[in-house]
C-alpha cells in the first residue's frame, strides 16, 4: 500500500523528542508499506532559527520514504478555528507534489485540527480517501468547546475512517459525530527492545542519581494540565510526613518555570528535581531508576509513558482520566482523581511503602511499534477498500 502522512506532531530539529510516537509508528508502517510524509514547519520556528539544513529532507528509515518539510503560516494565538485554511494553504502544493511522485491510496492524517481538516479537503481534491489519527487533546481539549470544537468534530464527522488510541477516545469521538462503523482503536506500541525490566541501581548510576532512597518519576510536558504542580504539592505532603524520597520531572513544558517556583516556594528543592528533557534512550533508564512512576493528568488520551513504566516493570500511579483505567489490569497500577494532592500523596505513599511488582498480564498491555503499524495498516485498507466500492 502507497500511504501519504500529514502531519506537524513529528519530531523535528530543536524539537526532536516532540510527537516521538508518530515517527515511531510511521517508520515501522514504511517497514512494510510505500510511505512519505508531509511534516510542516511552523514559520514562528524558521524565524527563531531553530530550523537547521531545512532544505535537506529527513529520511523516515534507512531506504525510507521522503519527509517533506513545508513551512505553516498562521497568526499565533488569535483565530484558531480557521487554523485549518491557514495549514491547508500552506501546504497544499508540497501534498499535491509529494502525491504526485508517491501516487499514494491513502492520505493518514495524525491530529484532529489543523492536520485532519485540511487533510479531508485535501484528499477530496486529489481523490484519496482520509484516515484521521486522534491522540487525546486534539479532540478532549480542542473539541471541547467553541468554534475549534466545531472544526474538530467536522474533521471527524468527514473523514474516511478514524483511528483513536483508546476505547475512551474512540467513544468521545461518536460523541462528536464520527461515524461509530469508522471509528477503530489501535493502540500506540511500544519499543520492547529498548522498554524492558533492568537493574534498579545500574540505572541510578548512569543517572547519576543517589543509589539508596526512593525514587518518583515523572516523564512528559511540564505542564499544569498534566498535573506537575498537583505533583508537587503531594511531594509536600509526603515530605511533612518524614521518611526519603526524591521526584524527578523529566520533560520540557511552557510552565517549567511556575513549576520550579511552586518547588520553591514549598520549601521542596532538595526533593523535586526539574531534570528536563532527556533523549528517548535514556527514558527506559529513568523508568528502571524509579520506584514508582506518576502521571497526575486532567486529561489523557491514553498515555506511552505509563505503557513504558509497566514495560520496564515498574508500578505507576496516574489519575482517573481518559484512557488510562485500560491500562490496568492489576495492583501495579493505582488511580486518584485529578487534582487532588492528598489523593496523590496516599497513593505515591501507599506505592513507596508495597511496590507491587508488575506481572506478565500488566505488561501484556503492550504491542511493538510493529503490531502497531500492522493494526493501522488494517484501518487504511479497509478506507481504500471502502472508497473503491
Amino acid at each position: 500500500m502507497k500511504i501519504l502522512a500529514l502531519t506537524n506532531r513529528y519530531p523535528r530539529p530543536g524539537r526532536e523528542q516532540d510527537a516521538v510516537y508518530n515517527h515511531l509508528q510511521i517508520r515501522a508502517l514504511a517497514r512494510e508499506h510505500a510511505v512519505a510524509a508531509v511534516v510542516p514547519v511552523p514559520w514562528t520556528e524558521r524565524l527563531a532559527g531553530r530550523w537547521a539544513g531545512a532544505g535537506v529532507p529527513a529520511q523516515l528509515d534507512r531506504g525510507g520514504g521522503r519527509v517533506y518539510h513545508p513551512t505553516y503560516y498562521f497568526p499565533p494565538r488569535v483565530l484558531q478555528s480557521e487554523y485549518g485554511r491557514f495549514y491547508r494553504a500552506s501546504v497544499g502544493r508540497t501534498v499535491r507534489r509529494a502525491a504526485a511522485a508517491v501516487r499514494p491510496e491513502v492520505l493518514l492524517a495524525c491530529w484532529a485540527h489543523p492536520d485532519g481538516w485540511a487533510a479531508v479537503r485535501l484528499g477530496r481534491e486529489l481523490g484519496l480517501p482520509v484516515v484521521t489519527k486522534v491522540i487525546g487533546s486534539d479532540v478532549l481539549v480542542l473539541g471541547r468547546s467553541g468554534r475549534r470544537a466545531a472544526r474538530v468534530a467536522e474533521a471527524l464527522r468527514q473523514a474516511d475512517g478514524v483511528v483513536a488510541v483508546s476505547r475512551d477516545l474512540a467513544d468521545h469521538c461518536v460523541r462528536l459525530g464520527a461515524d461509530p462503523g469508522r471509528v477503530q482503536v489501535v493502540p500506540e506500541g511500544t519499543d520492547l527492545k529498548a522498554f524492558h525490566p533492568g537493574d534498579r541501581g545500574e540505572a541510578r548510576a548512569r543517572l547519576g542519581l543517589p543509589a539508596d532512597g526512593r525514587v518518583i518519576v515523572f516523564v512528559g510536558n511540564v505542564l499544569l494540565s498534566k498535573g506537575a504542580g498537583v505533583l508537587v504539592e503531594a511531594c509536600r505532603r509526603l515530605a511533612d510526613r518524614g521518611g526519603g524520597f526524591g521526584c524527578y520531572l523529566v520533560g520540557r513544558g511552557a510552565e517549567s518555570d511556575a513549576v520550579r517556583r511552586s518547588v520553591e516556594k514549598l520549601g521542596l528543592a532538595d526533593r523535586v528535581t526539574l531534570a528536563g528533557p532527556r533523549p528517548q534512550g535514556d527514558l527506559p533508564y529513568w523508568y528502571r531508576a524509579a520506584d514508582v512512576v506518576t502521571l497526575p493528568s486532567y486529561s489523557e488520551g491514553i498515555p506511552n509513558v505509563l505503557r513504558e513504566a509497566l514495560a520496564c516493570g515498574r508500578p505507576f500511579v496516574a489519575t482517573r482520566v481518559g484512557g488510562i483505567p485500560e491500562l490496568v489490569r492489576g495492583p501495579a497500577g493505582r488511580l486518584v482523581p485529578p487534582g487532588d494532592p492528598a489523593a496523590l500523596a496516599d497513593a505515591l505513599a501507599a506505592a513507596l511503602a508495597d511496590p507491587s511488582p508488575v506481572t506478565d498480564a500488566e505488561r501484556a498491555v503492550n504491542v511493538s511499534w510493529d503490531e502497531s503499524a500492522r493494526l493501522l495498516a488494517g484501518c487504511l485498507a479497509t478506507a481504500v477498500a471502502r472508497r473503491r466500492r
